[in-house]
């Protein structure tokens, strides 16, 4: 389908998250069944205040998911591949959406790191953690497609092979998040669907450690 190519307000919206729920939020340390996770629908306001819905009425078939946090060079090195993506699914109404959810980040940070590194994509702010939580959210530059039929998981892991914690690679072998977006869109299950993809460590106040 595509060719590889070089103070009360945040407490409302807590409660928001809160009410409309996640399906089996109840997570034990060091489980890595994400794919086929439930994701029920959530509000979160965006690191310049405007309020996102993870199934907008105008969504396509799948929303894209990126865990961020300012600092990571991880993600900072992704960001334009995601971008790109972004641009090349435009048309079938994929939204892209960062999710931050460090507990030393905040609005005014993440704005800050949008504006210097240009990301051009709302960064979700989950200031208590309970999105997060119940993505199972162990670290910056985890991706998530979810299908948007389904509610589920489909794929969770890198955008593609190119970013190691040793080396960027000039071009990537594998188009993890590509593939996924294209079974999506022909209706087929996605072949590699769970993928370690490496990040900066998000640090969770409810966990004593590693959930991955």
């Amino acid at each position: 389908m595509r060719e590889r190519s070089n103070g009360l307000w945040h407490w409302l919206i807590a409660a928001t998250v809160l009410l409309m729920g996640f399906s089996g939020t109840s997570v034990a340390s060091g489980d890595k069944d994400i794919v086929g996770l439930q994701v029920d629908n959530f509000r979160l306001q965006d690191h310049t205040g405007k309020l996102h819905e993870l199934y907008s009425a105008n969504a396509g078939p799948a929303v894209v998911l990126m865990s961020q946090g300012n600092g990571c060079p991880i993600v900072r090195n992704a960001m334009p591949a995601l971008k790109q993506l972004r641009d090349e699914y435009a048309r079938f109404d994929i939204p892209f959406l960062l999710i931050n959810a460090n507990l030393q980040d905040n609005s005014a940070s993440i704005a800050a790191e949008v504006d210097e590194y240009d990301y051009a994509m709302p960064v979700l702010v989950d200031g208590d953690q309970s999105v997060g939580e119940a993505l199972r959210l162990s670290r910056t530059a985890e991706v998530y497609v979810i299908e948007v039929a389904t509610r589920t998981v489909v794929y969770h892991g890198p955008i593609d092979d190119r970013l190691t914690y040793q080396v960027q690679k000039g071009a990537a072998k594998h188009h993890y998040l590509a593939d996924a977006l294209d079974a999506v869109l022909a209706g087929e299950t996605v072949a590699v669907a769970d993928v370690d993809a490496p990040g900066c460590l998000i640090n969770f106040a409810n966990r004593d450690g590693l959930s991955r």
